[in-house]
């Protein structure tokens, strides 16, 4: 049984690996469950998101009291009902359904065991699965609770033949520079990390200090990396990027607590961040 826990554990370090372009996925308190929270894009209907989950047009339109038939508005945020259909306690060899981790952020007065319970997933493996010690939690602290089922971009369902279909090709407005440059950190990052062919993935929850960018050069915190490497730093609700320069590990204080990186506030407004905290997505060399 040990064994097999520590196969899933190590199967979660690797995993962002085979799923770098994909959104981080989030579940919420929905009645006596959870259900994946989902805002809605660009040519997206409740029929199609429903089919591209694994669910049901009447079990989505039931959870969120929309009509199927009228048009989803870019934005609307839905709540998709999780069940034996659509997630997964442990990760399934890939066939023809994308398997996505899921995770939960921490509400008051929630404790491991009750999350445990809503999720179907045995206690421990919670606990191995975040390396947590003991049962506490922080409100807001994400948890890696299981996997969902995902019906990839420009691929089909055969359960029910319908496919998920990638949007139209948009063009990509250019770089305002008098907000933001990268300081040619792009370029160092491309060189170490062989033009982001060979890269380690990480997502979690990023904390910012105060410390001007000097030169507009953004700097950050990460336990993982050596002083002067580069991560490319994503906020996956506004698609924008940045590049920061490492200046040392995480610092041993509360404000780091449950923080997979420190980042300088000159990037907040460049990341389209306004909270003190924010979940962020990380690329960087493996070397």
């Amino acid at each position: 049984m040990s064994k097999q826990l520590l196969t899933i554990f190590f199967s979660i370090l690797c995993l962002s690996a085979t799923a770098q372009d994909a959104d981080s996925i989030f579940a919420i308190r929905k009645g006596p469950g959870l259900a994946i929270s989902y805002t809605s894009k660009a040519g997206e209907s409740v029929a199609m998101l429903a089919n591209r989950f694994f669910s049901t047009t009447e079990k989505v339109e039931a959870a969120n009291m929309v009509d199927g038939k009228k048009k989803l508005p870019v934005g609307t945020t839905l709540a998709i009902p999780m069940g034996r259909e659509n997630f997964l306690a442990a990760r399934e060899p890939v066939g023809i359904q994308h398997q996505q981790e899921i995770y939960y952020h921490v509400r008051e007065k929630d404790n491991i065991a009750l999350i445990s319970l809503l999720v179907g997933v045995p206690k421990q493996d919670m606990i191995l699965w975040n390396n947590l010690r003991g049962n506490s939690l922080q409100e807001g602290q994400p948890l890696f609770i299981g996997w969902v089922k995902v019906v990839e971009k420009d691929s089909i369902n055969v359960a029910n033949g319908l496919a998920y279909p990638s949007k139209k090709p948009r063009a990509v407005a250019a770089l305002d520079t008098s907000k933001h440059a990268f300081g040619e950190l792009d370029s160092a990052y491309n060189s170490q990390t062989r033009n982001g062919t060979n890269t380690i993935s990480e997502k979690g929850t990023a904390v910012f200090f105060e410390k001007a960018g000097a030169n507009k050069i953004f700097y950050a915190f990460h336990s993982t990396t050596p002083r002067g490497a580069v991560i490319k730093i994503t906020n996956p609700g506004t698609g924008r990027t940045v590049y920061a320069k490492v200046l040392g590990p995480i610092p041993d204080t509360k404000l780091y607590a449950n923080s997979i990186i420190g980042i300088c506030s000159a990037a907040k407004d460049a990341l389209g961040i306004n909270d003190t905290k924010a979940w962020v997505e990380l690329q960087y060399s493996p070397n």
